[in-house]
């Protein structure tokens, strides 16, 4: 996998020093080691699409704002054949995201609760998709969804065949960007 793009570093430096965290105060929020973020921030390393996410949340920032530049989005991807890419992000209040994910046949992506009052539309595109939090988990096959408080923890898992599926976060009214 390669290292974390240059617009993730520097969305990453940026949004650590606006909030007066040093290495280690970020590291230790975030419950990732400070080695790991260190790498990160040079350039280095293998971040999983679960670190970038735990990050965007611990800095208070949508996870697009994490990966993108101003202008545009960036795609993500693991070892495992998975991969998220930003398609939308929209600027108005409420604050609405739409990202496409693949996972590979039988990949499994868990994700920690995101921030209070923060929801999740899954439509599957192709293949068929087992998603939700353990009180609301749905398979949907291609053409069906799912919606979901995205405050607790959840998870995708392709269930037959490679698996691709719109997801549209919905961040409460109060939402800002960073």
């Amino acid at each position: 996998m390669p290292s974390p793009t240059p617009v993730i570093v520097a969305n990453l430096r940026r949004l650590r020093e606006a909030r007066g965290y040093s290495l280690s105060a970020l590291a230790e929020r975030a419950a990732i080691s400070k080695s790991t973020l260190s790498q990160l921030e040079a350039g280095h390393g293998n971040p999983t699409i679960e670190t970038l996410w735990t990050l965007a949340n611990t800095l208070g920032v949508t996870f697009s704002e994490l990966l993108a530049e101003k202008t545009g989005g960036v795609t993500v991807g693991e070892p495992g054949g998975g991969q998220v890419q930003v398609v939308a992000r929209g600027r108005q209040s409420p604050r609405v995201e739409v990202y496409l994910m693949q996972l590979a046949s039988g990949e499994i992506k868990h994700s920690r609760g995101h921030p209070r009052g923060v929801r999740e539309r899954v439509m599957v595109v192709e293949g068929t998709l087992r998603v939700g939090t353990p009180r609301a988990l749905a398979v949907c096959r291609a053409g069906e969804q799912h919606e979901f408080d995205a405050d607790l923890d959840h998870r995708y898992e392709a269930l037959l065949g490679a698996t691709q599926a719109m997801v549209t976060i919905l961040y409460p009214q109060q939402w800002e960007d960073a």
